[in-house]
């Protein structure tokens, strides 16, 4: 059985499935869109198939972290500073990484004070679990422990962020490539989303210069295996980004968001505005899943680093 959330049609979805793939529910999320990994993002999975695990790898624990400062504003040199600082945590704990890893600085449309997102994955850590997913032990070990990395991760950017603004209070950090064992002996694969209960808080985040929203999950979420998209999703491949951003107006861009001055132009290619979708589309496919409760405008970002 499938439920199908997105806009794409069924058998575009099925044709991006993993030919052996025997689940027993599929849940397609408004962000799906295929990568390099086994499941495209976006996707839910129940299974019980023996060998599931090997549905379950690429950037393992990958996740989000939303924080709230007593700040209300911040500058380039705070700003320059945090890079500058995660720079230097390259190769160990609160290293930022790359791809579509960032961080945010959001300012929200209900009150002045200023939130961070930490948006963090486990690519070379994630990599560890791959060769054990025919040892099922080992697997497991591996995996959870690779989950906890990542966890530990946000936590070392969160620490570089105080170093430089204060104490931060955590609203949610929520991991998004995951799996669940249900207890009558069934997975839950989740790749790219979030485990969610009724009543808890997500964060859904859009592109470096939309709006980011925090939403509720209702009662409904129950139907689609308490799971919920943690983005967008991607409409332009990085590998068909360069023609876009030839054409891409990056110094308005910088007008309008803050960045550090040592991220190039170049290395903002394939993560413009013109790769993802839209916001409020999204959302839309999710009504009756979900009330939003605050939305934020990016006012500072940093990936790349």
């Amino acid at each position: 059985m499938m439920i199908n959330l997105s806009a794409e049609p069924t058998n575009k979805l099925y044709s991006w499935l993993p030919h052996d793939l025997e689940a027993e529910e599929i849940v397609i999320l408004p962000d799906a869109c295929p990568g390099k990994s086994p499941l495209p993002t976006g996707t839910v999975v129940k299974l019980s198939q023996a060998n599931w695990r090997k549905f379950a790898v690429s950037d393992v624990g990958c996740g989000m972290r939303l924080l709230r400062s007593d700040l209300e504003h911040i500058s380039l040199e705070q700003w320059n500073q945090v890079a500058d600082l995660l720079k230097a945590n390259k190769g160990r704990l609160g290293d930022l990484g790359g791809g579509n890893h960032f961080l945010d600085a959001l300012l929200p449309y209900s009150e002045t004070r200023i939130y961070f997102l930490i948006h963090t994955g486990s690519r070379n850590e994630s990599g560890l679990v791959d060769a054990y997913v025919d040892q099922p032990d080992e697997f497991d070990e591996v995996f959870q422990q690779t989950v906890q990395w990542a966890y530990d991760n946000r936590s070392g950017v969160q620490e570089t962020l105080e170093q430089v603004f204060g104490e931060l209070e955590l609203v949610l950090d929520l991991a998004h490539n995951t799996y669940e064992t249900l207890p009558d002996g069934n997975v839950v694969i989740r790749k790219g989303t979030v485990k969610v209960m009724p009543g808890d808080l997500n964060i859904i985040l859009s592109n470096m210069s939309g709006d980011i929203a925090l939403v509720r999950a209702s009662n409904k979420v129950c139907q689609i295996l308490n799971s919920l998209s943690h983005g967008i999703g991607r409409i332009v491949p990085r590998g068909e980004c360069k023609s876009l951003a030839g054409s891409y107006d990056f110094a308005t861009l910088r007008q309008r968001v803050m960045m550090p001055d040592c991220i190039q132009d170049a290395s903002l290619r394939t993560e413009g505005p013109y790769a993802y979708r839209d916001l409020d589309k999204c959302l839309d496919l999710l009504q009756g899943y979900i009330k939003e409760v605050e939305r934020f405008s990016v006012i500072a970002y940093m990936g790349h680093l």
